[in-house]
């Protein structure tokens, strides 16, 4: 059994890394368009993943965080939600450009609900690419059915689209659904973009090196294990296969070499809140940043 530490802040499978939107500013790009290219390996199937999954012991406050690219993509999505041990309660990032119908004869209510401060089920919204008024009808829908559901908005520095962002989460919240915004992460018309922990671990002028361990832990869809978001998405040194008869939650909490400090994720040194919506968490701890 693999069973996660009190300080362990997040546990995320990445079911697939493929898409069905096309974001240019999607942060699974980031800097390389690495999620196209990891698309392309042979995937862990629904039944491996609930393999994956029934070796996790977690806390009550920690669910399970379903992600890629779409998570739903994967095939047999259902199934693996559905057939998990009971006691794993997840957590779903998601576009729903899903048949909620579907999920919602076939996935139990419980798998998501749980006492958090947010919805377990965290539909991104997109301007161009999903619909808000196809969301709105889904969240309604689900929530109807006993789920709970949240919107999510990118507030972007295009000052029309932001003002549309603004302008969807108001009437979202008056109708009764909840709705929040996340600061945009990354490069726009030369600038960069978000609250990091690191200077120049963002899109740095070069590579460095350094130590770094994580709070997290993040799983592939070939079920290899990273250090980090920038590894995982390139497919840089994992240091674990999440189905090894001896992986170790120890293994976790090592600090490990990394020569790519400047090409670093923004999910993994942004100043942000934990799984207690407590602002001031970083997912990484970097030490010993040197000239290469």
């Amino acid at each position: 059994m693999i069973k996660l530490k009190n300080h362990h802040n997040y546990v995320a499978f990445f079911l697939t890394l493929g898409c069905n939107l096309n974001c240019s500013y999607c942060i699974n790009l980031h800097n390389s368009g690495s999620r196209y290219k990891q698309a392309k390996r042979k995937e862990f199937s629904y039944k491996d993943w609930i393999e994956a999954a029934n070796k996790l012991e977690l806390r009550d406050d920690l669910p399970l965080s379903l992600q890629g690219g779409e998570p739903t993509l994967l095939k047999g999505f259902n199934i693996f939600a559905k057939e998990v041990k009971p006691e794993i309660k997840m957590d779903l990032l998601t576009n729903m450009m899903f048949d909620v119908d579907k999920f919602i004869s076939e996935v139990p209510t419980q798998r998501f609900t749980r006492d958090a401060p947010y919805a377990s089920i965290r539909v991104s919204y997109h301007p161009g690419q999903n619909d808000i008024e196809d969301l709105i009808y889904k969240t309604q829908k689900m929530e109807n059915a006993g789920f709970r559901v949240g919107l999510f908005g990118i507030e972007l520095p295009d000052e029309k689209l932001n003002k549309h962002i603004f302008e969807v989460r108001d009437r979202c919240l008056n109708l009764g659904i909840d709705f929040r915004t996340k600061e945009f992460l990354g490069e726009f018309n030369g600038k960069i973009y978000g609250t990091f922990k690191y200077d120049g671990s963002v899109m740095g002028s070069k590579l460095k090196s350094c130590k770094c361990k994580t709070t997290e832990l993040l799983v592939d869809p070939n079920g290899y294990v990273f250090k980090c978001h920038s590894d995982l998405y390139n497919g840089r040194d994992p240091y674990a296969n999440i189905l090894d008869d001896d992986f170790s939650t120890d293994l976790i909490d090592i600090y490990r070499d990394c020569n790519y400090y400047g090409d670093c994720n923004p999910c993994d040194v942004k100043v942000k809140t934990n799984r207690f919506q407590q602002y001031g968490h970083t997912s990484v701890d970097i030490i010993d940043i040197k000239d290469i």
